[in-house]
């Protein structure tokens, strides 16, 4: 598409919408068409008006002589099918598909009248370069990925809208998948050689690498100023790009050598594999010359979503694990003390409790016996029996003679024996209560209690 003269030579319309002078102007019905926009090599665009939206439009006619070219009026169709089956940030979209009343063929754009990119300066702002390569790169893949390859990336098809951000048009010549094979011959015919890649100039069937050795020219243009080859003759410059070293770019601009050398590779296979690719070593450029931020890096569109998902990914997979982690970890731990107060309980109803603080630090508790349900009775018996036994001797050695004094003794030991049997049973029935296990619920984190609560 051609640039947009001034709007001040608009030629006012007639009420068919036809001007008044400069010819006259397609009968399109519902649009009041204004003025010739541009004009390429088998169409013409035109200012207009949409009337039942009272909105500026672009629309392109297919031109009257090119009616009677078959291949002319079927590549004019295999543009507007390209475009409509694009939805896409970076590229021009399509409206309207008709016929003016003459039988011409026309499809309506989005007028976009902030101007292209050859009439914009950019040598000395990095940063924008960057901007509009990356918005070039992201429309081109999202093509690439639908078969298609646009075949003719220059200045003149990348318009700027009313927000100021590139749009890519002029599908005329682009290679669809599945396509017929005659339109690319006639293709190279109307290609722009300043920017075609090498293969394009032999006539060979192209791919989306064709597009990045275009993108590889325009960033060496949009940098330097001019384009690395330049010549008066097509087939002279076919030869340069096939042939001649890439020049070098100003020594300011070194930083970019690389990127531009890959991209402008006479091999296809020596150039980056896809526009994502591509667009990943320009972030990288910009990220370590601190010439991209986060706004020129939102224009790559679904390259940026992508992105932002791989992130998400991630983060929702780190929070997975920390999650798993710490309930393993409780469950874990919370099994190990359940565990421990079980055999501390077996080991109490067994008598083979673990020796108590005092009785390590005092040797001679130590070596006593611990006391058990079963050898507190026992040493319960055994201290009343030392007694008893103790009492006899004594009342012996006082008086053997006193019989009275022993019955006595006899009675008040079977009287204390009798009297120590129900508390003998008490301390027994108390040991067992302590010694039965006590079943221990583990403590919850914060995961398991709020699992329990659902």
């Amino acid at each position: 598409m051609m640039s947009n003269p001034d709007p001040a030579h608009a030629v006012p319309p007639s009420a068919n919408g036809r001007g008044d002078a400069g010819g006259d102007l397609p009968d399109i019905p519902g649009y009041t068409l204004r003025k010739r926009l541009g004009r390429g090599g088998m169409a013409s665009v035109y200012l207009a008006t949409q009337q039942s939206l009272d909105r500026p439009v672009a629309i392109k006619v297919m031109d009257a002589g090119a009616l009677d070219d078959e291949i002319a009026r079927q590549r004019f169709e295999n543009e507007a099918r390209t475009i409509a089956k694009l939805t896409h940030p970076h590229i021009v979209a399509i409206h309207e598909v008709g016929r003016a009343g003459d039988g011409r063929p026309f499809y309506v754009m989005p007028y976009l009248g902030s101007g292209d990119l050859s009439q914009r300066d950019f040598t000395g702002d990095e940063g924008r370069v960057a901007q509009v390569l990356q918005a070039l790169l992201s429309a081109l893949g999202y093509a690439h990925a639908r078969g298609i390859v646009h075949r003719d990336v220059k200045r003149e098809n990348v318009l700027f809208d009313a927000d100021d951000r590139p749009q890519l048009t002029d599908f005329g010549i682009a290679l669809s998948r599945g396509g017929d094979v005659r339109l690319t011959t006639a293709g190279l015919a109307l290609g722009s050689s300043t920017y075609m890649a090498p293969e394009q100039a032999r006539g060979e069937v192209v791919d989306g690498r064709a597009d990045l050795y275009s993108v590889g020219v325009l960033a060496f243009e949009l940098l330097s100023g001019h384009l690395p080859y330049q010549s008066s003759d097509a087939l002279a410059l076919a030869l340069m790009h096939a042939q001649d070293p890439i020049p070098k770019l100003p020594a300011d601009k070194r930083r970019w050598q690389d990127f531009v050398e890959r991209a402008m590779a006479k091999s296809r296979d020596a150039r980056f594999a896809n526009a994502q690719d591509m667009a990943q070593a320009l972030e990288r450029i910009g990220q370590r010359q601190g010439i991209l931020s986060g706004p020129v890096l939102a224009t790559t569109g679904a390259h940026a979503g992508a992105r932002w998902k791989q992130v998400l990914m991630l983060l929702a997979g780190a929070v997975a694990i920390v999650a798993a982690t710490l309930f393993v970890h409780s469950h874990w731990f919370g099994h190990a003390a359940s565990t421990t107060a079980a055999s501390t309980a077996v080991d109490a109803a067994s008598g083979t409790l673990p020796v108590p603080a005092d009785a390590q630090s005092n040797p001679s508790l130590a070596s006593s016996p611990v006391a058990t349900p079963t050898s507190t009775s026992t040493a319960l018996d055994g201290s009343q029996s030392s007694a008893v036994a103790a009492s006899d001797t004594t009342n012996a050695d006082a008086s053997t003679a006193n019989a009275s004094s022993a019955s006595s003794a006899s009675a008040e030991q079977a009287d204390s024996t009798a009297a120590s049997s129900p508390a003998s049973s008490a301390s027994k029935a108390k040991a067992k209560r302590r010694a039965k296990p006590r079943r221990r619920e583990p403590k919850r984190n914060f995961i398991q209690r709020w699992w329990h609560r659902i």
